[in-house]
């Protein structure tokens, strides 16, 4: 009953990991294809920083669970060398990536706004060096979680990763990977509000960017913060108790990867650039459903 339990989530793990991947690659497509009509801007840049962040977290999940796929189904393997530490450090990055990439885009909603007469903050150039220096700081990040021993190979599991049971290892790479970008983007947030709130300019134009900005903040800092539900229900749990579930870590990457091909849908979904981009497909329910809110 076990071994079919984890069976069932190897595989549900392995395709939503695909779904994830392959939603970002038409994401982009759409987007390449369209830049024509709608060239390539610095937030449609951040967009698709954030999708190439979840294809390449994605594509990485399913190798991890094609291994522990392979374990569950002939026993008796063992995946134990460097590449399995090797890999879970890229594992680990592309989570960090993901979170970092949704910090720049608060940052980028933070300096249109806040600082809209310094242009420089919004140009091109400046986000493509902030787009290299994200993924520079999540490898460095990570590689401390690397140098310092923390992942380890989990023979029941065929993969390597950051066992439960190491605490500090473990609340240091969540405070990284989570809780810092996302407490970042609340603060970031919340200024922006009172900033609009008391800004001395045109109260009509502020009230309608500041509706669209707080909606689509709302919705997307929750799609990030589902992220790392799971895993800290599940640790928390074993912490209160002691007792690991013996699908603990097969149910903590089967709802990563789950969150990771909502997040897909979401993040394109909730870019005002994106959704013009798809109107290019839906002409007539364009016109039907005229748009109030012209957000740039």
């Amino acid at each position: 009953m076990k071994r079919s339990v984890q069976f069932a989530l190897d595989i549900s793990i392995l395709f939503c990991s695909s779904a994830g991947f392959l939603i970002s690659i038409l994401v982009l497509v759409v987007i390449i294809r369209h830049r024509q009509q709608h060239p390539i801007t610095s937030a449609i840049l951040l967009l698709c920083n954030t999708h190439v962040s979840i294809m390449f977290t994605c594509i990485n999940f399913v190798i991890m669970y094609a291994y522990s796929l392979h374990g569950d189904l002939y026993k008796n393997v063992d995946f134990d060398d460097w590449w399995c530490y090797l890999h879970s450090y890229i594992v680990h990055v592309g989570l960090c990536s993901i979170y970092q990439s949704f910090l720049l885009q608060s940052f980028f909603r933070f300096f249109r706004v806040v600082f809209y007469q310094r242009r420089y903050l919004q140009s091109m150039k400046f986000i493509v060096c902030l787009i290299v220096c994200q993924w520079l700081v999540s490898c460095l990040f990570m590689m401390i979680i690397f140098l310092l021993g923390y992942i380890v190979y989990l023979p029941d599991y065929y993969h390597c990763q950051i066992p439960f049971s190491n605490f500090f290892g473990l609340f240091l790479t969540v405070t990284i990977i989570y809780f810092g970008p996302t407490i970042i983007s609340i603060m970031l947030y919340v200024y922006l509000i009172y900033y609009l709130k008391h800004a001395q300019i045109n109260r009509r134009n502020v009230n309608k960017r500041e509706l669209i900005v707080v909606r689509r903040i709302t919705i997307l800092i929750a799609s990030i913060l589902a992220l790392s539900v799971p895993t800290l229900v599940l640790w928390f749990y074993y912490l209160s108790t002691g007792d690991l579930y013996y699908l603990s870590y097969h149910l903590e990457w089967f709802l990563f990867s789950l969150s990771l091909s909502v997040l897909s849908v979401a993040s394109a979904i909730l870019s005002p650039h994106f959704s013009r981009l798809l109107k290019l497909h839906f002409p007539h329910r364009a016109q039907i459903h005229p748009i109030g809110i012209n957000a740039t």
